[in-house]
C-alpha cells in the first residue's frame, strides 16, 4: 500500500482573493443587466458603441443571409470575418440563448488576459530595473520600482476594463469590439510571455479581423528578440534579425492559414473585399466616433484617393519611429500603438480605446510626469456625454447640424492623442531622470529644459 502524502507535499491552491470576486462580480452582474433590460436594443444601434465592421445589427444580417444560403458578402451590408461569422452562425443554431453567454464570456476572458498582462508587465518591469539598476544615478533611488508599487497594478487593470461602462455598454449592444480586444490582449500576453507560437497566432487572428494591428508584430518580434538574447537587443545583431524574421515569418503563416481556412465556407475570397478592403477604402460614410466620414463626406471625389491614402497612413506612420525610439522597450511601444489604431482607424468606437485605458495603469509610476492629464479627463467626459445629445439634436429635433457631431469626435480623438503623447513625454522623461538624476543641469548648473519633439 502506498503511503498518504505528507500535507507539505500536497498542491496548495491559492484562493481567489475578495477585490478580484467583486470586480468579477460587479462587472459580469451589470452587463447581465444591461443585456436583459430594454436599453439593449437601443445600445445595439448607438454609433458610438458598434460600427459598420462590428454592428450586432448587421451581424444579424449576415446570419440571416447565410441561413437562407446566400452570401453575406455579395452585398454591401455585412464587413465581419468568415470565421466570427461561422462562429456566431453555429451558436445561435444550437440555442439563440448562447449569444449573451458567448459575449459575456469573452469580456470575462479579457479581463483575465488584461490581469495576466498586467501581472507579467509588473515583473518583467522589475527585472529589466534589476538589470539596469547599475547604470541609474544615484540620485535617482526614490524613483525605483517596488514589489509593493506594482502590487495592485494587475487588479486596478482588470478594474479598468471590467468596470468600465464603455465595455459594459459595448457587450450589452453585442458588439465584435469585444472579441477583437481578447485577440489583442492575448496578443499581449503571449508576447510578454515570450511565446512565439501563441503570440504570432495572436497578431495574426487580430490582424486578419481588423487590418489595422498588422503593425503589432514589430513591437512583439522586438520583445521576443530581446528575451531570447537576455534583455540585449540591437538591430545589427545578426541573432536578432534572425528572431524578427521568425516571428514575422510566424505570424504571415497563420495568417495564411486563416485566409484558406476563410475560403472553405463560401468558395471564394470576395470576403477580403468586403472586410479588409471595406476598412481601407472606407466607402461608409455614415457618421462614428472616427475622423473620416465628416471630411470624405465634403472632399472632391478627384482628391479622394490622395486623402485616404494620407489618413490611413496615420495609423501605420509612427510604428517606425517609435520602434527606433523605444527599441528598449517594446511593450511600452505596443501599448501605445494600441492607443494609435484606437485613434486612427476608419471605423472606431468607444470600445477599441477602452482596451488602451485599461492597460494604463501599468505605467502609473509615469503619471506623476504626465502634464494634461486633466484636460484629457475633461475632454474624454466632454466626448462621452456629448455625442449622443448632439446625436439626437441633429437627427431628430434638427436644432443642430453634422458640425456640432462632429466637432464632438474631434474632441475624442484629441483627447486620446493627447494622451498618448503626454504618456510618451512622461515615460521619456522618467527614463531620463532615471540615468541623470531628478533635477539633472547643464555644465553651468542651470536646470534642464526638457521637451518632447
Amino acid at each position: 500500500m502506498s503511503a498518504e502524502p505528507r500535507a507539505e507535499q500536497r498542491p496548495q491552491f491559492r484562493p481567489v482573493p475578495k477585490a478580484l470576486k467583486y470586480i468579477f462580480g460587479l462587472g459580469l452582474g451589470a452587463r447581465a443587466v444591461l443585456m436583459s433590460s430594454h436599453l439593449a436594443g437601443w445600445l445595439q444601434d448607438r454609433l458610438e458603441l458598434a460600427s459598420p465592421v462590428t454592428s450586432w445589427t448587421r451581424m444579424t444580417e449576415g446570419l440571416s443571409l447565410l441561413d437562407h444560403g446566400i452570401s453575406p458578402y455579395e452585398g454591401d451590408m455585412f464587413h465581419e470575418t468568415p470565421l466570427v461569422l461561422m462562429l456566431l452562425y453555429c451558436l445561435s443554431k444550437i440555442w439563440g440563448g448562447l449569444i449573451p453567454i458567448f459575449f459575456l464570456l469573452v469580456d470575462l476572458v479579457t479581463g483575465c488576459l488584461v490581469h495576466e498582462v498586467g501581472t507579467n508587465v509588473c515583473r518583467h518591469l522589475l527585472e529589466k530595473q534589476g538589470r539596469h539598476v547599475k547604470f541609474y544615478s544615484t540620485d535617482s533611488l526614490s524613483l525605483l520600482l517596488t514589489g509593493k508599487q506594482l502590487n495592485s497594478v494587475p487588479r486596478l487593470m482588470l478594474g479598468a476594463y471590467l468596470l468600465n461602462p464603455l465595455t459594459i455598454a459595448s457587450c450589452a449592444a453585442y458588439s465584435t469590439t469585444g472579441l477583437h480586444n481578447m485577440v489583442i490582449a492575448g496578443a499581449l500576453l503571449a508576447a510578454v510571455q515570450g511565446n512565439r507560437l501563441l503570440a504570432t497566432l495572436a497578431t495574426a487572428v487580430a490582424s486578419y479581423q481588423c487590418v489595422y494591428p498588422e503593425i503589432f508584430i514589430i513591437p512583439v518580434a522586438m520583445y521576443i528578440a530581446q528575451l531570447e538574447q537576455g534583455g540585449r537587443f540591437s538591430f545589427r545583431d545578426p541573432d536578432s534579425r534572425l528572431s524578427l524574421l521568425q516571428t514575422a515569418g510566424g505570424h504571415f503563416a497563420w495568417l495564411g492559414f486563416l485566409w484558406a481556412l476563410s475560403f472553405l465556407p463560401f468558395g471564394s475570397m470576395d470576403w477580403l473585399y468586403s472586410t479588409r478592403g471595406f476598412v481601407m477604402l472606407a466607402p461608409d460614410l455614415t457618421p462614428n466616433m472616427g475622423l473620416f466620414w465628416y471630411f470624405f463626406t465634403e472632399m472632391f471625389e478627384h482628391f479622394r484617393i490622395f486623402f485616404l491614402c494620407v489618413f490611413q497612413l496615420n495609423a501605420v506612420f509612427y510604428v517606425i519611429p517609435l520602434a527606433v525610439k523605444l527599441r528598449d522597450h517594446p511593450m511600452f511601444h505596443l501599448h501605445l500603438l494600441v492607443g494609435l489604431t484606437a485613434v486612427f482607424k476608419s471605423y472606431p468606437t468607444f470600445g477599441d480605446a477602452a482596451l488602451f485605458l485599461s492597460l494604463l495603469p501599468v505605467w502609473g509610476h509615469c503619471f506623476k510626469y504626465m502634464r494634461n492629464l486633466f484636460l484629457v479627463v475633461c475632454m474624454w467626459l466632454y466626448s462621452i456625454v456629448l455625442a449622443p445629445v448632439l446625436w439626437h439634436l441633429w437627427i431628430y429635433y434638427g436644432s443642430a447640424n453634422a458640425n456640432f457631431f462632429y466637432a464632438v469626435t474631434l474632441a475624442y480623438a484629441t483627447a486620446q492623442i493627447f494622451l498618448l503623447t503626454d504618456l510618451l513625454y512622461a515615460f521619456l522623461r522618467r527614463e531620463f531622470h532615471l540615468r541623470h538624476g531628478p533635477a539633472p543641469k547643464e555644465g553651468q548648473g542651470m536646470p534642464i529644459l526638457m521637451n518632447l519633439k
